[in-house]
């Protein structure tokens, strides 16, 4: 049977068969003749293959051959990842988190569709890392032909794991199958390059912004730091922006890329229109005026690291995963110091690297260079060649800051040269205070109250924060506010800080002669304010003081109980209020020492001594407890932490009774017990800072050292003496 289907002509044309007389011939074989039969299929084999063919190049990468699959495309980055890496010689990694806190502006164009393609990239990632592994392994063998790292159209992958403190290692099997990603540095979440690309066209000043930002400094005291600090804010947000499009990061290995240009010569009309409505020309010259104009912000602020470093984005990535280690700084006379702080740190069971900074080859000589990088783990760095200092000289305190920055570790533990723990340094790493922020810091004592409210007001940029306005600099209870001596700092996280702290600590630390404006350092003594008020400046507020209590430890001297008379004080001596004992003392005395006391008490001297006490104590009763007190007095150059349960964490100022005295008759400190600066009746501390740093203390209890507190300070003493840091006689 025939099926008659019209022809173009209206005409009957011969397509299928229909039921015929038998021996008649079809009426349709004049059309559909075999030869025509044949290009009919021939035309539509084409079609297919060439349907196939369009399918296969859309599902391709623009400058690879390598296949990958349609959904992960859409949110893909392309173009060779020309990039300066940091760490090992080792292929790129697909692999990316982070710490800190991220700032992006809002963009009308990150809209819940960018919402709802991050969503599906990532139960596209799950799956591509589970059931669908395989997918990637056909990208990892069809690359092998590819010596240069390419940095496909990659997604935004970020895996869970990974830990920071491991150093740069070949990439496991796993990463090497996975493409490079592009994503924002700043907070870890899943970050496009194009969506990077997008926030930086975005984030182009205007010219009046411009040429206010890229004015020279000028002034002097807090109007100066004012006006830095909204600087350094604003380039925070600049600077956020364009590393979240040029830093590659997994938990081992850091890159730099630098092929956007390539990308935006390159890329397809559609890709582009994506990022901005611009001309792929006018893209190309927007993005180099942001470039240009971060440069000369960057060199503005903080010109001085550019001898070691290109850049701040290479200098971030320098220690992006650099681990945790210790950092000190000083020179030939700080040296002993140096191996006896190193040393004992070895024996409290702390493995950390430790890296010395000194000043030039006058400042740390060979000797002991060698001596201290004898000890494993010790490598000694000459931080002049990595600091340009031209118009001011990097010396003194100032170098503590720039030591702590421009070390390679990212966790870093700033120690002077005399502090001494009595626990693993290493544990302030799980300090909750530190877990939280990324940064602890030490108060000092609380001394000479004065309010600078005011003077706090016309520093810091608006708004002022909540730690600002509960610092003791805020209430008046001190104007010591930080003790410098040990810094543990996330520099990841805190490397705008970091910067402030170290241009507060470099160009603008000392006073200017020709106009006669205010450096840093006649606003306050030295270096120690500079970090939390770096830190405050730079509008990063993620910082924490340790809450444990200062004190002293030494001896206790023989006039404790004092009455104030108008506002002076008059002793009454051999009043003694009890001294608190650790929990595992008790009376250890033995039988024939009880034996003598009861002799003792049978005697006439003992009678009138018993009496005179009994008179003292009946006076103390009749005094009123708002103007009499007792009180335990200890003179020390040693200045005491304390921990959260109030025992002895760590302290600075060495271990002898005066370290600027060379003189061998200077002798070892003795300590018998320690005060704590916090007073039961909650009054203010009274603290007496003498010359070479020796300090009296007054307070209402003095605390023994338990036995392995004691063990400790013995073991510092013995090691001091091992390694000559003692002279005979002391």
């Amino acid at each position: 049977m025939y099926i008659n289907i019209p022809s173009r002509s209206g005409t009957p044309t011969k397509g299928h068969r229909t039921p015929a007389t038998p021996g008649s011939p079809s009426k349709y074989t004049d059309y559909f003749s075999q030869p025509r039969r044949r290009i009919h299929v021939i035309r539509i084999l084409s079609i297919s293959l060439a349907v196939v063919l369009c399918y296969i190049v859309a599902t391709r990468g623009p400058e690879t051959s390598t296949w990958v699959p349609t959904t992960v495309q859409d949110k893909l980055n392309f173009g060779d990842h020309a990039a300066t890496h940091v760490g090992e010689n080792a292929p790129p990694r697909g692999y990316g988190d982070t710490d800190s806190g991220r700032w992006s502006d809002s963009v009308e164009e990150h809209n819940d569709d960018n919402t709802h393609k991050d969503e599906e990239m990532e139960h596209t990632v799950d799956r591509l890392e589970g059931d669908e592994e395989a997918e990637y392994e056909k990208v990892k063998n069809s690359q092998t032909d590819n010596k240069e790292p390419h940095l496909e159209e990659g997604a935004d992958y970020v895996p869970e794991g990974g830990s920071d403190e491991e150093s740069a290692v070949e990439p496991s099997h796993h990463t090497q199958s996975t493409p490079f990603v592009a994503h924002n540095i700043g907070s870890g979440e899943k970050y496009s390059f194009r969506e990077a690309l997008r926030d930086v066209l975005h984030m182009i000043p205007d010219e009046i912004y411009t040429r206010d930002l890229l004015r020279p400094l000028e002034g002097g005291g807090q109007d100066r730091l004012k006006e830095l600090g909204i600087r350094v804010r604003a380039f925070h947000k600049f600077f956020t922006v364009w590393e979240a499009l040029h830093v590659v990061a997994d938990a081992k290995l850091t890159y730099v890329r630098d092929d956007v240009i390539n990308y935006l010569e390159n890329a397809p009309e559609k890709e582009l229109a994506e990022v901005s409505n611009l001309e792929r020309g006018d893209i190309v010259r927007a993005y180099e005026r942001y470039r240009a104009f971060l440069a000369q912000l960057s060199h503005i602020l903080f010109p001085y690291t550019s001898p070691y470093f290109a850049d701040h984005l290479t200098l971030h990535a320098h220690f992006r995963n650099g681990g945790r280690g210790i950092v000190l700084s000083g020179n030939d006379k700080q040296a002993p110091f140096f191996l006896t702080s190193i040393m004992s740190f070895r024996k409290l069971g702390c493995n950390l690297p430790v890296e010395i900074m000194y000043l030039g080859e006058n400042d740390l000589n060979d000797d002991w260079r060698m001596k201290l990088e004898s000890i494993p783990g010790v490598v000694t760095r000459d931080l002049s060649q990595m600091v340009s200092d031209d118009g001011w000289e990097l010396k003194g305190w100032a170098s503590k800051a720039f030591a702590l920055l421009m070390s390679s570790f990212r966790e870093v533990i700033y120690l002077d040269a005399d502090a001494l723990f009595f626990v693993n340094p290493e544990d302030l790493f799980q300090d909750p205070g530190y877990v939280e922020t990324g940064a602890l810091f030490f108060r000092d004592r609380v001394y000479a109250p004065s309010s600078r409210k005011q003077w706090l007001k016309d520093m810091l940029p608006k708004p002022i924060s909540k730690k600002a306005q509960t610092s003791r600099y805020w209430t008046g209870e001190s104007r010591e506010q930080q003790e410098s001596g040990c810094l543990v700092v996330d520099k990841w996280r805190h490397f705008i800080a970091m910067l402030t702290v170290t241009r507060m600590n470099g160009p603008d630390r000392d006073d200017n002669s020709k106009t006669g404006a205010k450096g840093v350092y006649s606003l306050f003594y030295g270096d120690k304010e500079t970090f939390w008020l770096g830190w405050e400046l730079a509008g990063d507020t993620d910082y924490w003081f340790n809450e444990g209590a200062v004190g002293n430890m030494g001896v206790v001297s023989e006039h404790q109980y004092y009455k104030l008379i108008e506002g002076h004080a008059e002793f009454l001596p051999d009043y003694h209020p009890p001294i608190s004992q650790s929990s595992h003392e008790h009376d250890t005395k033995p039988k024939s020492e009880h034996k003598e006391e009861s002799k003792k008490e049978d005697s006439e001297e003992h009678k009138q001594e018993k009496e005179h006490k009994q008179e003292m104590a009946d006076d103390h009763e009749k005094r009123s407890s708002s103007d009499v007190h007792s009180l335990y007095t200890v003179s020390s150059p040693q200045l005491l932490h304390l921990d959260l349960n109030n025992r002895p964490l760590w302290f600075n100022g060495w271990i002898l009774d005066d370290k600027y005295e060379e003189a061998k008759h200077v002798n070892v400190s003795t300590w018998d017990v320690f005060l704590s600066e916090v007073k039961e009746t909650n009054e203010a501390p009274e603290w007496k800072i003498g010359s070479h740093n020796m300090a009296v203390l007054k307070s209402t209890h003095a605390f023994e050292f338990t036995e392995g507190e004691k063990e400790v300070l013995a073991m510092i003493v013995e090691v001091a003496r091992e390694n000559g840091a003692l002279k005979p006689g002391q």
